[in-house]
């Protein structure tokens, strides 16, 4: 039996932003439930055959990644819109190079991602995009009006991608989690920030890359088979207050 034609025994997926953070907890989540997992990450990882560095704003790199999946397992059923960047501080304190970058990342990664590995998603596939808290709150406990605005458009994209997808047989969720330290938003929770943080966090405690992992590989699954189009707070009740 080849290569491909074991691979194609296994469910595969394909996570953004998987070499460290939430993407990398993602990526072991939907390994130990069985999946064939591709990391996509601009950082350099363990080299391995699914491992590639790739960012999400270049389309060019992305194509490759495309015809490599292609040709190792000739398609795709879950893919993880993982990757992101942050802006924090006041509305004026985002210089325009920042604001371009944060658009590019976290919408512009995105709609490349989709153009490009939907059509590699066979029929029960799922997509899950990963948002924030941010997209209800305007910027959320760490991140700005900005960051808000780029995973308000993910919560929007997601509603419009299930609805055109769905007769194809082609699930899509997102997930919005909490405050999670993460190395992204370490330098960022300082003590008086965690403290705010915590204060409005029912759970009375911060989201845990485990949180987000295990709703992901439950939204990719056949226990959320009629779930599609919804956001999932993972938040701790964030949004309750």
């Amino acid at each position: 039996m080849t290569n491909r034609a074991v691979s194609a025994l296994a469910k595969t997926a394909l996570v953004t932003g998987a070499a460290q953070g939430i993407g990398a907890a993602i990526a072991r989540a939907l390994e130990a439930n069985g999946y064939s997992v591709w990391r996509l990450d601009r950082a350099k990882m363990d080299p391995t055959e699914r491992n590639v560095v790739a960012d999400v704003r270049n389309r060019d790199e992305l194509v490759r990644v495309a015809e490599r999946v292609v040709a190792r397992d000739g398609g795709l059923d879950v893919l993880v819109n993982n990757a992101g960047g942050m802006t924090m501080g006041p509305f004026d304190a985002t210089d325009p190079k920042a604001f371009r970058e944060l658009v590019d990342t976290n919408l512009g990664g995105v709609f490349h991602c989709v153009q490009l590995f939907v059509p590699l998603l066979r029929k029960g596939g799922a997509i899950v995009n990963i948002a924030s808290v941010s997209a209800a709150r305007g910027g959320g406990a760490v991140g700005n009006v900005w960051y808000g605005a780029t995973k308000a458009a993910v919560v929007a994209l997601t509603t419009g991608l299930a609805r055109e997808l769905g007769p194809r047989g082609i699930r899509v969720n997102a997930i919005s989690p909490a405050v999670i330290d993460t190395e992204m938003t370490h330098q960022a929770l300082t003590e008086e920030v965690r403290a705010r943080a915590l204060a409005r966090l029912p759970l009375g405690r911060l989201a845990e890359r485990q949180d987000v992992a295990d709703a992901t590989v439950f939204l990719c699954s056949d226990a959320a088979r009629f779930i599609t189009g919804t956001t999932l707070p993972v938040d701790g009740g964030f949004l309750t207050n």
